[in-house]
């Protein structure tokens, strides 16, 4: 099975969509900041689609995540991963971008 890499997007359309970010990298990073600042005892994150923060916090996400994802891409040969010799392993690993 072939995984894919998400860094999440938004809907330029709709600024309340979230359709494109949900299930992403970003979305990870979003739910594990979240997740660290109630565990350290601080106010959740506003999580309203309406909220300009809101969108302004995952769109740093999203940058965030399409870096990390371009980063890897463009350094794929710098990766190495040493299985036992009977593992099979996909071909390629896919990115979608949007």
């Amino acid at each position: 099975m072939v995984g894919q890499l998400r860094p999440g997007n938004f809907n330029p359309a709709d600024r309340t969509d979230y359709g494109p970010f949900a299930n992403s990298m970003a979305e990870a990073m979003d739910n594990a900041l979240r997740t660290l600042m109630v565990n350290d005892g601080l106010p959740d994150l506003k999580t309203d689609p309406n909220d300009p923060e809101v969108r302004d916090r995952r769109r740093l996400f999203v940058a965030i995540a399409r870096g990390v994802v371009a980063h890897l891409d463009a350094r794929a040969g710098a990766i190495h991963v040493k299985l036992p010799d009977s593992t099979v392993l996909p071909a390629a690993i896919d990115v979608d971008m949007g």
